[in-house]
C-alpha cells in the first residue's frame, strides 16, 4: 500500500499529528504504516502542513511526485517546512504553544519549573505508529532546545489556537530566550541528553 496525497472524501478522519478533523475536500497526506489492528498496512492521515512539520521524510517522498495534485506554491512551502525538520529533527516534536495550566511541569530543556500562565511549547514524538507526549519546554528555551527559532508556520498548525497577538507574545519570548547565554552545566546536560536519545534510536 503506497503513501498518498489526495482530497478527503469525508470530514470524519482526524489528523494523527494535531488530532483535529480533516475537512471534506481538503488535501491530506496518507502515510502507509503497519496497521495497529492486525496484519498488513493502514493509511494514517495528516493535514499536509502537519505532515510537513511532523513527518517530513515520508511526506517529501510523496510530495515530489504530487505536482498535479498540490499547487506549486503550496508544494514549495511544504518542502521548506519538511526540509527544516530534517535539518533540525527536534522541530518535528512541536505540537502547540500554550499557557501553562499549573506550575507543576518542568521544562524538558532547562529542568526548571514552568510557572503557571507562562508560555510553553508542548512536545510529542512519533513512536510505533503513534504520537506520544514527551513534555513541555519554556518558550524562552525554544531556540536553545531546537537549535533554531521555530517558524510561524510551525506555531499555527490546527493544534494551535493562537490569535495574532498571542502568537506575537510567543515569538517575542522565544527571541528573548535566544539572547540569553547557555550556562555551562545546562549545555553539558543538554548534550548528554542528546547522546542518550541518539543511542536509544540506534539501538
Amino acid at each position: 500500500m503506497p503513501s498518498v496525497i489526495e482530497r478527503a472524501s469525508s470530514g470524519r478522519a482526524k489528523c494523527r499529528a494535531c488530532g483535529q478533523a480533516i475537512a471534506k475536500g481538503e488535501q491530506r497526506f496518507g502515510e502507509a504504516l503497519a496497521s495497529t489492528y492486525g496484519e498488513g498496512e493502514s493509511l494514517f492521515w495528516f493535514h499536509l502542513g502537519c505532515a510537513a512539520c511532523c513527518r517530513p521524510e515520508p511526506l517529501l517522498a510523496v510530495l515530489e511526485q504530487a505536482q498535479p495534485v498540490v499547487a506549486e506554491t503550496e508544494r514549495a512551502r511544504l518542502t521548506v517546512l519538511a526540509q527544516g525538520g530534517l535539518a533540525q529533527p527536534r522541530l518535528t516534536r512541536i505540537l502547540r504553544a500554550e499557557r501553562a495550566s499549573s506550575g507543576r511541569a518542568r521544562c524538558r530543556h532547562c529542568r526548571e519549573s514552568i510557572a503557571q500562565g507562562a508560555w510553553r511549547l508542548a512536545l510529542q514524538m512519533f513512536e510505533e505508529g503513534r504520537f506520544n507526549s514527551i513534555g513541555t519546554i519554556h518558550a524562552t528555551c525554544a531556540v536553545h532546545y531546537f537549535g533554531v527559532e521555530p517558524t510561524v508556520d510551525r506555531l499555527t498548525l490546527p493544534s494551535n489556537e493562537l490569535d495574532s497577538d498571542r502568537l506575537a507574545e510567543v515569538v517575542a519570548e522565544m527571541r528573548e530566550g535566544a539572547a540569553r547565554p547557555i550556562l555551562p552545566g545546562l549545555a553539558k546536560a543538554s548534550d548528554e541528553a542528546s547522546e542518550r536519545e541518539s543511542a536509544r534510536k540506534s539501538s
